[in-house]
């Protein structure tokens, strides 16, 4: 009897055991914890700065039903109640984003500590979340003890035609008596700064603080140097580089003749370091006129032009205790800037990547290149060795001559060329500051001897926006032509979204951007940086409402719009809000938003709200820029395309302002939308659903961009663009696609749309049940494609689709004209290989309820995956083809919901996990159009059917 009593108090202990263990694994964790999209920021200046976590748990239908939030002003403080800044105690509440912090008011340069727990669907609450933290900025302008300070450089070569000044350095010894609790700098400057403290260089920032327009906010940076300093004397350093302030910005025909100085003449520093020591002692260390400056070994430094540098010229030490700098002149006090000062809110530019050369050739004696093989934004490292004096000239480029000589004509006003002069002492290794280049070949000049891929090293750098994507597929063509996407995004994602990284423009075109926006919200985290760009387009829009063409505008006499490009203003905000369920973006450009669409709707105002032919004469070129770069006979109507991105610019007007409960202004837009529509259909389209234009109102097409060519509205871009943007009838939709797939067989089904018309192509297939023509044109290799890209050796986007052509080449004159290899928005097709070939898709907004509806196209693929790092964490799906066999892998984020459809032919059933769908927890939906469709809570999932 008691072996019996033994063995079943064993057998219930075990039993016990096993459930805990099961519940553990099923319990949810909290996997990640962030600020305002961040992980432990420093130096912020939101009141309310926003909370939000990721959490993971290995069990299905994971729901998240309360949280807590506690915070403090130490860590060790969330332990103790009576030191708490603020708890929200448990909170009946599914949100897990964007929850404004409701504690005590925030001070300048206070500490935050906060960590997080949560209750799932059974009310069984999480671990706590590790200890997170922020820091606030300064918050006052009497928080601000610091002078702006600067030094006058000369220019070096006055011979050279370009002004390119030395940049200054300067420096300051202080002492630090006491032992240090927590020492932050805040630093800002007129130009880009590189701070340093004994001898060593602060953070891994480059380009710093960034580029906003100087006369309206400049943004400062804070850096914790507690661990740096030591006791008793301490040295501080600065070199100031031109940068976008006073350095070359731009194309040369838009600022002719200086180019440079858009904003002001000298670069001028501004930096307050503050002590805090274990006594409670404070000290402060500003910028002011007891600062000393010097000029040194950088020669010059600009962007565009590149750097030039003499070692012998080298002052060993000069940011260091004990040096010597009786000989430095004495700082001025600069005017400085009267715009507001504001804590940096993007992400900062830093070195992502390092490349070593693949290739190395001769084409020219003592000519030598070094093929990177890959193209990117960033510069080169050098390591040499030689006789002092030996001049070392490093100059770059995206491709080479047929002869093997590098191919600069492109690059058009800028020199991208970096300068070392050596000072023979042994190896010697150099990187140029405050400039970069796009390249994919490296050309050097100057050495004495035969390099090896020692000599250069390629350095990558970017906004370090975090990049979430991953994609690939049974075809090796298509994954390099996602490679090459996220490469471009990385090249031109240089605190603004830039056009191209070579040549001498590198401006942050709406146009461009808004085209390939929500391909870039696929591929990374860009809450922080579009709010940081969204302020840049806020200060640069015209007072009647237009946005510039560019954005931040450094030319403020110029005006330039253009319809299709100003509409990023709200359609670049609206993905972003539809991405991460984010209103604060929106409430903080709603009233910019606001101004321009009440300029649209009185411009419209006497034709119906939408516009008939002829409408832009007043920009320049006439109707703006159009469908930009089409493959075209005849221009499509730039009206056309003005009208469609009009009324869909109201109808998300009308949807955000919802969001945000302004109910009456969305109903508004909803009927200006509605008007338009009507108006627009009753002009431009006949009763077969074609779009018919009046050609004799653009008379002889002088004035618009290749209005020679003359006009139409039968265009692929035209039908794409309806259908994309949900502007037709069912009746009219049905004859757009007729139309649209008749004029891709008449081009062999390849594309010819242009900038304007290239993201809604494959898409809009897809939504009218053509898939397998989507599939098709994205897989092709012939001319224009993007596999004709990659077939002919593309390791980013080209501008063109004849950016370059075996017969033609780069094109002759247009190649000096305009043309990157480095420019993202014909890139615009990778939101379909996330959207539609994987099929992840938002329902709503934030990812909160996910929809996955794979396209299968032509079937041409036998696999494809798709993962994107959601605010809410990893949506994977995953797809395979063998004969008649479909399986798919899927997982969806604790505390969210999916919509799921499975490709199933007939009454063939559907598995999961290979048993039979579990209908307590996958919920049957209805069976439609070719799809099974099931609805399922978190967790990883595996379905297979027949098709």
């Amino acid at each position: 009897m008691k072996n019996i009593i033994v063995l079943s108090l064993v057998t219930l202990s075990l039993l016990y055991s096993c459930t805990d263990i099961l519940n553990e694994k099923d319990s949810i964790k909290i996997e990640s914890v962030s600020i305002n999209y961040f992980k432990n920021p420093l130096g912020i200046d939101d009141l309310g700065p926003r909370i939000s976590w990721v959490m993971s748990s290995e069990g299905r239908n994971k729901k998240q039903s309360a949280y807590q939030i506690m915070v403090a002003d130490s860590k060790e403080g969330l332990d103790e109640e009576g030191s708490l800044l603020w708890d929200s105690d448990k909170t009946i509440s599914s949100q897990n984003t964007h929850i404004p912090y409701a504690g005590s008011p925030l001070q300048s340069g206070q500490s935050c500590y906060f960590k997080i727990r949560v209750w799932d669907e059974d009310d069984s609450v999480s671990d706590w979340s590790e200890v997170g933290f922020w820091t606030m900025g300064l918050l006052n302008k009497e928080d601000w003890k610091a002078k702006w300070i600067g030094f006058k450089t000369k220019d070096n070569d006055p011979k050279d035609s370009l002004h390119l000044p030395a940049p200054p350095y300067l420096r300051k010894s202080f002492s630090v008596e006491g032992e240090v609790k927590k020492a932050t700098l805040y630093v800002t400057s007129l130009g880009v700064f590189e701070m340093s403290i004994n001898g060593e260089k602060i953070g891994n920032d480059l380009l710093a603080p960034g580029w906003s327009d100087y006369d309206k906010r400049i943004y400062y940076k804070t850096y914790n140097i507690s661990e740096d300093l030591v006791q008793g004397t301490n040295a501080m350093g600065a070199i100031l580089g031109d940068g976008w302030y006073a350095g070359y910005v731009g194309p040369k025909v838009l600022s002719n003749p200086r180019n440079r100085e858009l904003y002001g003449l000298h670069p001028a520093l501004f930096c307050q370091l503050e002590v805090e020591y274990e006594d409670g002692k404070k000290e402060t260390i500003v910028s002011d006129e007891s600062w000393k400056a010097s000029e040194g070994p950088l020669r010059y430094a600009d962007l565009l032009m590149g750097t030039g540098y003499n070692a012998n010229l080298e002052f060993d030490g000069w940011d260091t205790v004990g040096y010597d700098d009786q000989s430095w002149a004495n700082v001025y006090i600069h005017e400085g800037t009267e715009a507001a000062l504001e804590a940096y809110p993007g992400n900062s530019i830093q070195v992502y990547d390092q490349m070593e050369p693949i290739e190395i050739t001769e084409p020219n004696e003592g000519v030598y290149v070094f093929n990177l093989g890959q193209n990117f934004a960033g510069h080169a490292k050098l390591k040499v060795s030689g006789t002092k004096n030996d001049s070392i000239v490093i100059r770059y480029g995206e491709r080479l001559h047929d002869d093997g000589t590098l191919m600069t004509e492109n690059l058009r006003f800028a020199r991208a060329t970096d300068t070392y002069i050596l000072k023979g002492e042994g190896t010697e290794e150099w990187e140029p500051k405050f400039t970069y280049h796009g390249f994919q070949y490296v050309e050097v000049t100057g050495l004495k001897s035969k390099p090896d891929k020692n000599t250069i090293t390629g350095i990558a750098f970017g906004s370090s926006i975090p990049m979430v994507s991953e994609f690939n597929s049974s075809d090796e063509t298509l994954n390099r032509m996602f490679e090459n996407v996220i490469w471009t995004q990385r090249s031109n994602f240089m605190e603004v979204p830039t056009d191209s990284p070579q040549r001498d423009e590198r401006l942050g075109w709406l146009g461009d951007v808004q085209i390939f926006s929500k391909s870039a919200l696929y591929n990374a985290t860009l809450g922080a940086f579009n709010a940081k760009w969204f302020a840049d387009v806020r200060d640069a829009q015209y007072d009647f409402g237009a946005y510039s063409t560019f954005a931040p505008r450094p030319y403020p006499e110029l005006v330039w719009y253009s319809p299709g490009w100003m509409e990023a203003g709200v359609m670049v905000p609206y993905n972003t809000f539809k991405f991460y369920n984010d209103t604060k973006i929106v409430e903080d450009h709603y009233a910019s938003m606001t101004q321009f669409m009440d300029y649209h709707i009185e411009k419209s105002g006497e034709t119906d709200y939408f516009y008939p032919e002829d409408s832009w004469t007043e920009v320049n070129p006439k109707g703006g820029f159009g469908d930009w770069l089409s493959m075209t006979d005849k221009n499509l109507a730039h009206d056309i395309m003005a009208s469609m991105y009009y009324q869909y610019a109201l109808k998300i007007m009308a949807e955000m302002s919802t969001a945000i409960g302004k109910n009456e202004k969305a109903a508004y837009y909803k009927q200006v939308y509605d008007k338009s529509v009507s108006a627009f259909i009753d002009h431009y389209i006949d009763v077969e659903g074609k779009f018919t234009i009046s050609e004799d109102a653009y008379g002889d097409g002088k004035g618009y961009f290749e209005g020679e060519k003359g006009f139409t509205g039968h265009t692929q871009s035209a039908y794409a663009t309806a259908i994309y943007f949900d502007i037709l009838p069912d009746t009219l939709k049905v004859k757009a696609k007729k139309h649209l797939v008749d004029l891709l067989a008449e081009n062999d089904n390849l594309p010819s749309s242009g900038i304007l018309g290239i993201r809604q192509l494959l898409p809009a297939l897809s939504t009218v049940g053509r898939g397998d023509l989507a599939y098709q044109i994205l897989l092709k290799k012939d001319y224009p494609s993007w596999g004709f890209q990659v077939k002919n050796g593309a390791t980013t986007i080209w501008e063109r689709w004849n950016s370059y052509t075996p017969e033609a080449g780069f094109n002759g004159e247009m190649n000096a004209e305009m043309n990157s290899f480095n420019h993202y928005a014909f890139g615009a097709f990778s939101q379909f290989l996330f959207a539609q070939m994987a099929g992840i898709e938002t329902k709503g907004a934030g990812f909160n309820n996910i929809i996955i509806k794979p396209d299968l196209g032509n079937r041409s693929l036998s696999h494809v995956k798709g993962e994107y790092g959601s605010i809410n964490g990893k949506i994977v799906s995953s797809w395979s083809i063998e004969g008649t066999s479909f399986s798919m892998k899927v997982e969806v984020p604790v505390n969210t919901n999916a919509i799921i459809y499975v490709p199933s032919v007939g009454d063939s059933s559907v598995t999961e996990s290979g048993e039979g769908i579990d209908l307590e927890t996958i919920k049957f939906i209805e069976e439609k159009d070719g799809y099974k469709v099931y609805e399922i809570g978190s967790g990883s999932y595996f379905f297979e059917s027949k098709i």
